[in-house]
């Protein structure tokens, strides 16, 4: 698979950074498309980096929304910021389903539910565990979502 060249990139953060008052820009009706054949087109975002450990000073962000004003900018890559952090936690909430191999809707919909709640046990315990301790919330946890499994599953009456 071929590096990916960024150049149209670069050049428009180096546009930003030589206009005063201007941090955050916006690349309308880029083509996307495979072999030529344009499919649909998209807005580049381009906008100040806020994460510690991103190895440039800005980020550039990609929708597919029809047209977004300079004065949208923020509005725009914000909401994708919570996105992502929704994305995330739903990918966390698999680490909780118990292992299933039945094709009944009803079972999988019990152990994704049951799951979810575990999830949000954990979530609730670790922030009440923060705010005691005087911890920055979005820090990393303090009981890891194996430990709690863990300790939950060992408080359970054993069937059978």
């Amino acid at each position: 698979m071929p590096v990916p060249k960024y150049e149209s990139d670069y050049e428009m953060i180096r546009e930003i950074k030589s206009k005063e008052g201007v941090d955050a820009a916006v690349k309308h009706d880029v083509p996307v498309g495979i072999d030529g054949n344009v499919d649909h087109t998209t807005e580049y975002l381009y906008v100040p980096a806020t994460n510690e450990e991103a190895t440039g000073d800005y980020a550039v962000f990609v929708t597919n929304r029809d047209h977004v004003a300079p004065e949208e900018i923020t509005h725009v890559t914000n909401s994708h910021r919570r996105r992502w952090d929704i994305e995330n936690q739903y990918k966390s909430v698999k680490s909780f389903l118990p292992k299933t191999s039945s094709k009944d809707y009803r079972i999988r919909l019990f152990t994704f539910t049951f799951a979810s709640l575990l999830y949000n046990l954990w979530r609730l315990t670790d922030y009440l565990l923060k705010v005691g301790m005087d911890r920055e919330i979005r820090s990393q946890p303090v009981v890891t979502a194996r430990t709690f499994v863990r300790a939950v599953g060992n408080s359970l009456p054993k069937a059978g």
